[in-house]
């Protein structure tokens, strides 16, 4: 069901076929550093989900959900956001974020390290809108903003430098991956639009055959057809029956 337009390429009930056979023993020949770690590792050793996504939500970019839920994603007070645009600077060929989860190559550790430190700041640098909207039995409602908030599924999370400072609304969220900033998040809806359609890595790729529908659009075609019609009984046995 790989790049099926659908919530989850599951829904349906067929699962992906497996194409690629993995290497039971890392290819040496073939390794490149880790971005983050520099230690090498393969294609197959390298950490990246195996099976294709949907199409429609595909979670190939870090902050762009399918589930419309903030993630891998911080705010930074203008001190610290300057000083970490001097950091980063000159070491991508993109000024903005283009973390790709399919075409990242970092290994296992790393990637580790990375969920850690996104929920970490998460954990203790953000905060859902019921713990600020309302303090001691008065409602603030929206117009009481402690920091910047951004929209988090269908409520409002606020968010806090890592070093503890408030946000500025006009501050541009940073990937927290590989810390350059992303589009400003006006723009995310377009984003998500713009690659969701879009899956490079696997359409070049003949390992991973795309979800094509027949004419009703209920079969994939390019799979073999099952020897029985999945319950389905014709006029002709109903006639006969």
């Amino acid at each position: 069901t790989a790049g099926q337009s659908t919530l989850s390429p599951h829904l349906k009930g067929d699962e992906e076929i497996e194409v690629r056979l993995y290497n039971t023993k890392c290819d040496e020949a073939g390794a490149l550093p880790c971005l983050k770690c520099g230690i090498n590792v393969c294609e197959e050793c390298r950490c990246y989900p195996r099976a294709a996504p949907p199409s429609a939500y595909p979670n190939r970019r870090p902050h762009l959900r399918g589930s419309y839920e903030l993630d891998n994603i911080m705010c930074l007070c203008e001190d610290c956001d300057a000083k970490t645009e001097k950091e980063v600077s000159g070491m991508f060929l993109n000024e903005r974020c283009d973390c790709d989860v399919y075409t990242r190559w970092i290994c296992v550790r790393c990637e580790e390290e990375e969920r850690m430190t996104a929920r970490k700041y998460f954990a203790e640098r953000t905060e859902m809108e019921w713990n600020w909207i309302v303090r001691e039995d008065i409602d603030y409602g929206d117009d009481f903003e402690p920091s910047k908030t951004l929209h988090d599924h269908a409520f409002e999370r606020a968010f806090w430098c890592t070093c503890g400072k408030t946000v500025s609304h006009m501050t541009v969220p940073r990937c927290i991956w590989c810390r350059r900033r992303h589009l400003p998040e006006g723009e995310w809806h377009q984003e998500r639009q713009d690659i969701g359609s879009k899956h490079p890595f696997f359409d070049n790729d003949p390992d991973y055959p795309r979800w094509v529908s027949d004419e009703n659009n209920k079969y994939p075609t390019p799979y073999p057809r099952l020897g029985y019609q999945r319950g389905v009984v014709s006029d002709e046995e109903v006639v006969n029956g």
